[in-house]
């Protein structure tokens, strides 16, 4: 199990340039890509997203890449003389022509014209690029991936600790549940006597006891609240990603615990209850977090 949390950097270096990754990951319901990166190595996008893919499953990445070159490697610039003339003549025909106008011919004016300085960059040896990229990425996505799972596995502990508060609560559901029938025939059989005057029919009783019984057994609500718990134990183990499965299984939790609440009408067992929904609440907080 994994946090969609984390962080990891990789560097690589060589004569001819270097090259820095970083890569952040936060929760997201699908996994979705934030990449910046130098405009000479964008052909390489979809390499690098494939790359950190193999151990991103769901989350929102963002990447940074920031690359230098060593010596004449960014290309060479290029100045066209007879088009810088042609800019100059034509300015001084405009100045002849706007002879109110004050401002000065420059260099730096002509030379911020179109075309008249260039720079040719060299030809891009994407495969030189690539096996140079690819291993600072490689770094910064195993630096990531070991963040993740350490943070997955102390969320796992978590959520350990919170299922074994919740069946703590649930063996106590299970001894109020068996007094409920009991303490509701005394009271049934105390009113039947003061209303008719020391004359009750057994059969009567027993047959309201029955239905009563029948109404507010949970008995069903707690065997699957318990193999509930017992898959969401299993779940956790996995190395699969699992943010998904336990939080919609955290539902089903939380609809048994209301079901239980409401059929069995003990102010004790919905105080336990309450107890169960805040450690659902916490871990549903924590869920959000989980590849």
């Amino acid at each position: 199990m994994k946090s969609m949390t984390g962080f990891g950097m990789g560097e690589y270096s060589d004569s001819e340039l270097n090259i820095y990754v970083e890569i952040k990951t936060v929760n997201h319901r699908y996994r979705d890509f934030s990449v910046k990166m130098p405009r000479k190595l964008s052909p390489l996008e979809e390499n690098l997203k494939k790359a950190i893919s193999a151990v991103v499953t769901r989350g929102r990445v963002e990447v940074s890449v920031r690359m230098q070159t060593e010596g004449t490697k960014g290309g060479e610039l290029f100045y066209d003389r007879a088009l810088a003339l042609k800019y100059y003549e034509i300015l001084n025909e405009l100045r002849s022509d706007v002879p109110f106008a004050k401002d000065d011919i420059s260099i730096s004016l002509i030379a911020k014209f179109p075309d008249v300085v260039t720079l040719k960059e060299e030809t891009t040896d994407l495969d030189y690029l690539w096996e140079c990229l690819s291993k600072a990425v490689n770094d910064a996505a195993a630096m990531l991936d070991k963040a993740r799972t350490t943070e997955g596995e102390n969320l796992k502990g978590d959520f350990i600790y919170r299922i074994s508060l919740i069946e703590g609560y649930i063996a106590k559901i299970k001894e109020y549940a068996q007094e409920i029938p009991k303490a509701y025939y005394e009271q049934l059989r105390k009113s039947v006597e003061e209303f008719v005057g020391g004359i009750i029919n057994e059969n009567r009783i027993a047959t309201e006891m029955a239905i009563y019984a029948d109404n507010c057994s949970i008995t069903e609500e707690l065997v699957r609240l318990g193999a509930h718990l017992k898959s969401f134990l299993k779940i956790i183990e996995s190395k699969e990603p699992s943010g998904r499965k336990l939080d919609f299984l955290l539902q089903e939790i939380n609809r048994e615990a209301n079901t239980i609440a409401s059929k069995s009408n003990s102010f004790e067992i919905s105080s336990l209850v309450v107890e169960i929904k805040s450690e659902l609440e916490k871990m549903r907080e924590q869920i959000q977090n989980i590849e």
